[in-house]
């Protein structure tokens, strides 16, 4: 890797709904201001959620979110700052129960 590391700031579940459909890289601003450039998720640490909860209403947010980057939408640019703390794309669980995961399926099988 070797890379610049960064913190995601806002997007957390935007980079790793890009991450679970084999994205490599993800549109980003580091800072408020700047450029938005392409960062790969491999360099992206999530500071300040480890758990994204696809429960309940928070699932509903989970699942537009999943279900558009599966269809190829690019979201909107996440935003991060230079930084190594926190844990990456893959160690952030998904918590949901059993109905929301039932949804998930139905509508991704709806189309």
């Amino acid at each position: 890797m070797g890379e610049q590391l960064y913190e995601i700031q806002d997007g957390v579940r935007r980079a790793k709904a890009a991450w679970l459909c084999g994205y490599e890289t993800i549109p980003a601003r580091v800072g408020r201001v700047g450029p938005i450039v392409q960062l790969p998720l491999e360099n992206l640490r999530s500071p300040h959620k480890n758990i994204i909860d696809a429960t309940g209403v928070r699932g509903i947010d989970w699942g537009k979110t999943y279900r558009a980057t599966q269809r190829g939408e690019v979201p909107p640019p996440i935003y991060v700052l230079i930084g190594n703390t926190g844990p990456t794309l893959e160690e952030v669980r998904i918590e949901e129960d059993d109905l929301d995961a039932f949804r998930r399926n139905f509508n991704a099988d709806a189309g």
